[in-house]
């Protein structure tokens, strides 16, 4: 999981896109977060190519627990 957690980061650093779609789900209430992760996966269920599994690898990570508050508080840290 560190290992997801720290590419997830640098990406974040790398990419301001994404880490502005990993704020927005840290900020998200549980009830959103939660809705939005049925949308995931509805989107996702049929894809097979690699950037689609990629990505709901993604989103799953950010929204379970607190990974997405995580990674925030990781990239703001250095001074992003």
């Amino acid at each position: 999981m560190d290992d997801v957690l720290q590419e997830i980061v640098k990406a974040c650093v790398e990419d301001q896109r994404i880490f502005q779609i990993v704020q927005t789900v840290a900020k998200m209430t549980e009830q959103e977060r939660e809705h939005f992760e049925s949308k995931v996966k509805n989107y996702y269920l049929s894809r097979t190519d690699q950037e689609d599994l990629q990505a709901y690898e993604f989103y799953t990570f950010i929204l379970r627990e607190s990974n997405a508050q995580r990674i925030v508080e990781i990239v703001s840290s250095r001074g992003l």
